[in-house]
């Protein structure tokens, strides 16, 4: 018989037992929750809607998971389409196209000095990403692509987005699952853990944050211009705690059916990779879809369109005005499932079930749906806009990349390459160029310029400081001039890198590298930086480009700039400063 004093006191036990109670019943309400049953007589928009899964990353980035194992994940999933996204590069293209009834699609997430952005409908281009998110949208916008901020709104200040002032027709991830975890705190993340063999898709729903009022960044948006909305699952089959020690969930099947893209087609696909691949990214672009978490409940019937006498028109489009518009939004949905009409990001009218009204004007709407019991919401329509033809134009025109203007004429020209050259040529061991870099009738006005004829690295090399350079290194006073000026072309697509060198005693070799970068294309170019737009990322910067104290001019190419193997010819011609 134990002794009295080893006995946990009565409220002791009382607490224990409470606790215990209150798991046990927790866990009994985890293991027996399911999805909510969706009833109704469907959608009226007469469109094909197809699904999947957007932000995936593989083992060429961050990934747990090959994209042989993510593609059998998508598979057991259930989803029409999968984009991975791999961090700055496009390294799985091979597996792009049809595989056993699910479409991938790859794209990358870009790593830029305003956060991150996906890059979806590009190929794998010649040259790499500067960084530069400027950069980065006008090369997404050249190579044919569509452009999302990705997490903007993550709690980590290196991954959210700054660049909500940018031009283009950039859109957003409305939900990104990976922030929304962050954002939830790590109690709702220990619960999650501790449920997850239990019912993974409830533990991830009790752990998740809600968008709520992040939402207003997005209508902010939409006053100016129109701004698609996607999820991000943002899957890489596991969670980092610290590092070097990861909790292996969710895994890659469970993110990839928990939130979709619904994407509406005129048609259906029609099975040919590429033409199935562009019809998704164009549909995309245009906003021609909405988001939903379908852990909670199936959402491919739900609809939401402005019918009149000019026509039946849905997500991502935009209605003339007319007095005779009803907005329609509904479809096969659970049982009291609210639906909430947005326009210009206010709440204009709730309902359940269906929601049916005529438009009240001119405006930006939107539809929120949520299920009785959760505060996350099941299904967030990108807009219908409803617009006269000159509210139309001046929006359209708000999203255009903005016109490069005529390079100044330079005050001085440094380098004009005829007969002679102030630029020597530079490499490291395992990369290779031409010494003789003057090309005495390869100029812009057919006379000299400078010639980058190069191969860097090798296939199996792993420098990480391989690099060829065009390099000046007398020492000049810029004080008083804006910027550089210069002519370049390449033999195919490429990102050089243009530096100005100046002094930084605190550096070990006391000269800091400020950068810009320039994209080749087969056709001289007359390119114009201005100073203010070189950066330096070396961390013991002194934070200023000191003009009087310039030690270097250099035309640059690396591993940030392309791919180790990649061989070519740069010309340049008429260096100046303006």
């Amino acid at each position: 018989m134990l002794k009295r004093h080893l006995l946990p006191k009565t409220p002791t036990r009382i607490l224990l037992f409470v606790a215990l109670a209150l798991v046990t019943g927790l866990a009994l309400r985890a293991a027996l929750w399911r999805p909510f049953d969706v009833i109704g007589q469907g959608r009226n928009d007469g469109l094909f809607h197809v699904s999947g899964a957007i932000h995936v990353h593989t083992t060429a980035s961050d990934g747990s998971g090959s994209p042989d194992d993510i593609l059998t994940a998508a598979r057991t999933a259930g989803i029409d389409f999968m984009a991975i996204t791999d961090h700055n590069n496009l390294d799985a293209k091979p597996y792009q196209g049809y595989r056993d009834g699910v479409l991938t699609i790859v794209g990358a997430e870009l790593s830029t000095n305003a956060g991150h952005m996906l890059a979806l409908g590009i190929p794998d281009p010649g040259f790499q990403f500067s960084g530069d998110v400027g950069d980065s949208l006008d090369d997404v916008r050249h190579l044919g692509g569509v452009a999302f901020a990705a997490h903007p709104w993550s709690p980590r200040q290196d991954l959210s987005w700054t660049g909500w002032d940018l031009p283009g027709a950039w859109g957003v991830e409305l939900m990104n699952l990976d922030s929304a975890w962050r954002l939830a705190g790590w109690t709702r993340l220990a619960r999650a853990a501790i449920f997850y063999p239990i019912n993974n898709r409830y533990a991830w729903l009790a752990a998740l944050d809600t968008p709520g009022e992040r939402l207003s960044d997005w209508d902010t948006l939409l006053a100016e211009r129109d701004v698609p909305g996607i999820v991000g699952t943002d899957a890489h089959g596991h969670v980092d705690i610290v590092e070097g020690l990861s909790l292996p969930f969710p895994d890659y099947e469970s993110l990839l059916s928990f939130a979709k893209n619904h994407i509406l087609l005129d048609a259906p696909l029609t099975g040919t990779p590429a033409t199935d691949a562009s019809k998704i990214v164009e549909a995309l672009r245009r906003g021609a879809s909405y988001v939903a978490v379908d852990a909670l409940a199936p959402a491919d019937g739900f609809s939401f369109t402005v019918e009149s006498d000019d026509g039946r028109f849905t997500m991502g489009d935009t209605a003339p005005l007319a007095s005779s518009h009803r907005l329609m939004a509904g479809g096969r949905l659970p049982e009291r499932t609210t639906l909430t009409l947005f326009r210009d990001g206010l709440p204009i009218a709730e309902r359940e079930a269906s929601l049916v009204l005529p438009t009240p004007g001119p405006g930006v709407y939107r539809v929120e749906a949520r299920l009785p019991g959760w505060k996350l919401p099941w299904i967030i329509s990108n807009p219908i806009y409803v617009f006269g033809d000159a509210t139309r134009n001046a929006r359209a025109a708000r999203a255009r990349w903005p016109q490069v203007p005529p390079p100044p004429a330079p005050v001085q020209i440094l380098d004009s390459f005829e007969g002679q050259t102030i630029f020597q040529a530079g490499f490291d061991a395992s990369s290779w160029m031409n010494e003789d870099i003057l090309a005495p009738t390869e100029g812009a006005d057919g006379h000299g310029a400078g010639r980058m004829e190069f191969r860097l690295g090798t296939q199996d090399s792993r420098q990480s400081d391989s690099s060829c350079e065009l390099a000046n290194r007398e020492q000049r006073d810029l004080t008083g001039r804006h910027g550089l000026v210069f002519s370049i072309k390449g033999d195919a697509e490429y990102r050089v890198w243009v530096q100005v060198r100046d002094d930084n005693p605190v550096l070990t070799e006391s000269v800091e590298s400020w950068s810009a970068s320039a994209r080749t294309s087969e056709g001289w170019r007359r390119v114009a930086i201005p100073f203010t737009a070189f950066r330096s990322t070396n961390p013991a910067t002194d934070g200023t480009l000191d003009l009087d104290q310039v030690r270097a001019l250099v035309f640059l190419v690396d591993r940030g700039a392309a791919k180790i193997g990649t061989s070519g010819t740069i010309w340049i011609d008429d260096v100046g400063v303006y």
